[in-house]
């Protein structure tokens, strides 16, 4: 049996966080610990019975097998139902309180940095489809405009207004929850409100306004939180601390914070407390009111940063203005400069601001050919460059003009106007939103003829006239589009086709003479052509027989159903648009039209042209990471590859995709190609970096761990492999990419790097040279750095066994040029080594056929390589006398 619980003193989001948790954990009983919050309380004497929630004199313990946590993991806060953590049962917590250290270690435990714990738990209802009661919706909605402040705290997110939008789409009552959460104050509750007005202390701390009061155990309430909520907005206040005195030296601390400057979660955790950024308690004993005020305001001031200075926000590079100036070419500088004023001086005195206004009311007055020295303010204040903002911001509610002339002893170095101090107190209020005009088409045409092969834009040609006769309508799609905006070379041709694709394939073939592979189950088909001699890197190459050629891969346009988190797709036909939706970001959701009347059209239904002019990775939907968590490693191969930037709300996704584990849902082997395929881009020391912020490392093995050490390991892979690739010497192809595999494996065991060899599924080859690796690379490295001399048959001893991938390791690793040199001389001359004779040589000197042969033919190797046999001759000799000797 599941026991739902949550925190005692209950609130609306830990009573509707039940509701909503019981609709997730259908077979379970809900436990409302201790007392309730005083609004609670009232409602459930009208609904108790409809919420079938039992107090903990009634709720037995003992068949109860899983505990779920909601809106809260503190074991000393959730009553009896701690008795269940002390015994072991499962765990499974909700919450969005920050994760703190002493929190109930849980066996599932999901966070979400949003305003309320039912906001995460009406995600993942709306997600699963579940259907809600009027009432378990209103309770819900209760939950979020109780905990978000009506969405006016900032802790509220895009999330939870989206989850108040499909608690109303479920019936969600308005005016019940207003009835709840705009109540009249008790004649209690306005006594202490008044008493907390008159109480109220306030102090500066580093330009931000805090408040504090103090009060008797004996005037508490278990209302007070909304009593403080009500305070703050009749005084106007931001910060709030309220100190609670009892008998014996205990105080409980409530605070709240409606500004970014402060995090009171981060405070309180200092005195053993706790909650979220904009509302948190503590309760301190033996300490004494004295001690806890001072120690509450040495940490704000630790804690309340100066954000800007006025160097920060001001116009640089502003010169001051004569105050000979005419005022037209006064107005005429500062409208270029776009400035509202600009210091006036004389004899390199800043005397005076003159104003955007004050010279427009000149020149409507006819005196545009005065000096502006005549319309100039000679009251003004001037500042220096270390300014903190919240002074300036003081200084402008007190000055009338608004400008400041910003100066370094005598010098000028800048001005700051009402303007520059509002961006910089509100600069989200001035961001410009993208305009974006869908009449406009973008036609990319002339930009193909430029970047793609002559026979390649041929082809592109060809299909979009096909296309025409079948009566269909045929797009280059993916990676070629958005690489073709940026001017990258890609010729891998993916084209979809609106109408059957095998169907077109077929025609295509024989106008092509190309072969045709098909896939009559998915609905897609592969062109093999030698109609061009291009690789997909754009460079030319020859075509043989039996080669694979040119590929081009069309597919119907087609929409992806995922039937659960992280499974394989089922595939349904539909039109281009669901199929450009289905991709996993906005820059690789372009196409491209090929038919005739639309050559070269950009189609862009997502802004994926915007995303690429910006620099963003943007994901496709909100559910992307959750339907394939392999995403999570493109976003940054792609970010990476380009020198982008993942969007924020993207990145916020992909944190949560790993909180909640979805790669434990992922085959291995996907996860192991998209590794690969990071491994293989030109630099990918800076996308494992980045997957190490992420937390992504710990999928392939939690021992795993990106430091200085493997950023110097793989830069020296690159050095070493660079140095191979352009030597005279090289004699194959090294696989890189299994090089870097090699670092990040460097510190694991034999055993570790076996265990996701197996789990991976890696290739044999593969895992084989990575187990030599592990079994073989520090004992040559060691034996190759020896300070004295090591013959040429030791070195190739030494390396030959070895893979190439393997040796290049070692030469990396070992940093010496002493290795590097011996590992050359192996390349040049040693790698391959053969002698000139063989084993019929050494049966015809009577030696029957037996394992010594190949100690033998060893030994006449080794001879040879260290210089002492030279000839064929001389070989024959030596193998006379080896004969002999096993002979006798």
């Amino acid at each position: 049996m599941d026991l739902i619980t949550t925190h005692v003193n209950a609130d609306f989001d830990a009573l509707g966080s039940l509701v909503a948790a019981k609709k997730l954990y259908p077979q379970s009983r809900l436990l409302l610990p201790g007392s309730q919050e005083e609004a609670v309380r009232e409602f459930l004497s009208l609904a108790r019975e409809l919420v079938a929630v039992e107090s903990e004199r009634e709720c037995r313990l003992d068949d109860i097998d899983r505990l779920v946590l909601v809106d809260t993991k503190q074991k000393a806060r959730i009553g009896i139902a701690a008795e269940l953590v002390d015994r072991g049962v499962e765990v499974h917590v909700y919450d969005h309180h920050p994760r703190m250290k002493g929190d109930v270690v849980a066996d599932k435990d999901v966070y979400e940095e949003v305003g309320a714990t039912v906001t995460i738990l009406s995600g993942m209802i709306k997600k699963r489809k579940i259907k809600l009661s009027y009432l378990e919706a209103t309770i819900m909605l209760l939950g979020i405009y109780e905990e978000t402040g009506s969405l006016t705290y900032r802790s509220t997110t895009k999330f939870d207004v989206d989850m108040v939008s499909f608690l109303f789409s479920q019936g969600a009552n308005l005016s019940v929850v207003s009835s709840y959460l705009n109540r009249e104050v008790s004649r209690e509750g306005l006594s202490l409100l008044t008493k907390l007005i008159n109480l109220t202390e306030r102090v500066e701390i580093n330009g931000v306004s805090v408040s504090l009061v103090e009060i008797d155990a004996e005037n508490y309430v278990s209302d007070l939180g909304a009593l403080m909520q009500k305070l703050m907005e009749l005084e106007n206040i931001n910060i709030l601390f309220v100190l609670i005195k009892s008998p014996g030296g205990k105080v409980d601390i409530i605070a709240r914070s409606r500004v970014p400057a402060l995090d009171v979660n981060k405070v309180l955790s200092l005195f053993g407390g706790g909650g979220h950024p904009g509302a948190a308690s503590a309760k301190t004993r033996g300490i004494g009111i004295v001690s806890i005020r001072q120690k509450l305001f040495n940490v704000l001031k630790s804690k309340i940063k100066v954000a800007k200075y006025a160097k920060d926000i001001m116009s640089k590079g502003v010169k001051a203005m004569s105050a000979n100036e005419k005022v037209f070419a006064a107005r005429a500088t500062l409208t270029k400069n776009n400035l509202d004023g600009m210091p006036v001086t004389q004899k390199g005195r800043v005397v005076g601001i003159i104003t955007l206004n004050g010279l427009n009311k000149a020149i409507k007055r006819s005196f545009g050919h005065s000096r502006v020295k005549g319309y100039m303010t000679r009251e003004f204040v001037t500042v220096s460059p270390d300014t903190p903002l919240h002074i300036l911001q003081k200084m402008l509610f007190e000055n009338p003009v608004g400008v400041f002339p910003v100066t370094r002893g005598k010098k000028v170095v800048g001005v700051i106007n009402r303007t520059a101090l509002l961006r910089s107190v509100h600069g989200t209020l001035f961001a410009k939103p993208p305009v974006i005009d869908r009449n406009v088409t973008l036609n990319l045409a002339k930009k193909m003829s430029a970047v793609l092969p002559a026979d390649v834009m041929a082809l592109a040609r060809k299909i979009g006239r096909k296309a025409n006769s079948l009566n269909y309508t045929a797009f280059i799609v993916g990676g070629l589009v958005r690489d073709l905006i940026l001017g990258v070379k890609n010729l891998d041709l993916d084209i979809v086709i609106e109408g059957p694709a095998i169907k077109m394939g077929e025609e295509l073939a024989k106008d092509l003479g190309a072969a045709l592979i098909i896939h009559r189950r998915f609905g897609t088909c592969t062109l093999i052509t030698k109609a061009t001699g291009y690789n997909l890197r754009g460079n030319r190459v020859g075509y043989r027989v039996g080669c694979s050629g040119f590929k081009i891969d069309l597919a119907t346009a087609r929409r992806e159903v995922y039937e659960r988190p992280a499974a394989l797709p089922t595939v349904e036909f539909s039109s281009l648009k669901d199929d450009l939706v289905r991709r996993d970001f906005t820059i690789n959701a372009m196409a491209l039209s090929l038919n005739k009347e639309s050559f070269g059209r950009l189609i862009d239904f997502f802004g994926g042209e915007r995303d690429l002019a910006r620099g963003v990775i943007k994901v496709m939907h909100d559910a992307s990471f959750i339907d394939d968590p392999t995403r999570v490693f493109r976003a940054v191969r792609f970010e990476q590859r380009f020198g982008f930037t993942i969007d924020p709300h993207t990145e916020d996704l992909i944190k949560n995709a790993i909180k909640i584990e979805m790669f434990d849902k992922v085959e291995p082997q996907r996860i192991r190609d998209e590794l690969i395929a990071i491994l293989k881009e030109d630099d990918p020391c800076r996308a494992v970096r980045r997957m190490s912020e992420l937390d992504e490392l710990r999928f392939l093995h939690p021992k795993i761990k990106f430091d200085s050490r493997i950023v110097k390991l793989c830069r020296a892979i690159n050095s070493t492999c660079d140095r191979y690739d352009g030597s005279i010497f090289r004699k194959r192809s090294v696989e890189r990419w299994l090089i870097y595999l090699m670092a990040l494996f460097d510190r694991l065991s034999y055993n570790d790097v076996s265990s996701i060899c197996s789990r991976f599924a890696l290739r044999r080859s593969e895992t084989i040279r990575l187990l030599s690796c592990k079994e073989d690379a520090d004992k040559a490295a060691k034996a190759l750095a020896s300070a004295s001399a090591v013959s040429p048959s030791i070195i190739y001893r030494i390396l030959e066994p070895l893979s190439f991938e393997v040796i290049l390791f070692i030469t990396s690793k070992a940093f010496s040029p002493k290795v590097a040199a011996r590992v050359e001389d192996f390349f040049r001359k040693l790698n391959g080594a053969r002698v000139n004779i063989n084993g019929a040589d050494i049966a015809s000197m009577g030696l029957s056929p037996c394992p010594e042969y190949k100690t033998i033919l060893d030994k006449v190797l080794y001879a040879k390589l260290d210089g002492k046999v030279k000839t064929r001759k001389a070989e024959l000799e030596l193998t006379r006398k080896l004969v002999k000797k096993f002979m006798r």
